[in-house]
């Protein structure tokens, strides 16, 4: 995702917000922009005005199924996970005495 950022600066009389895209959606903004023989300025600050038109409300609603999608993923491997450690009983008896020998040694 990219970050606008607030600082502004100026370049043949425009002024324009200052972002910071990811190194893998540079490449693809990149290519869009080479496919469309355009800037990656011009595309960028399309998309936001695109974004903007439409009032961020499909954005929005993309980006919070997007994060429920991960979250929900993630709670999943973590359930897994400690159901596996959880039927194995010889690794939670490893796992409590090195959080004792390790909280031992922090308060001594």
């Amino acid at each position: 995702m990219a970050v606008v950022h607030p600082d502004f600066y100026r370049h043949e009389n425009l002024v324009r917000k200052s972002i910071q895209i990811p190194s893998t959606q540079h490449k693809e903004l990149k290519a869009l922009a080479v496919e469309l023989d355009s800037s990656l300025g011009d595309v960028v600050e399309t998309i936001m005005e695109l974004m903007r038109q439409d009032n961020y409300q499909q954005l929005k609603a993309a980006i919070i199924q997007r994060r429920e999608r991960e979250l929900s993923s993630l709670n999943l491997s973590l359930d897994e996970a400690y159901a596996y450690l959880g039927s194995i009983p010889e690794t939670l008896d490893d796992a409590r005495y090195f959080f004792e020998a390790a909280h031992e040694g922090m308060v001594a």
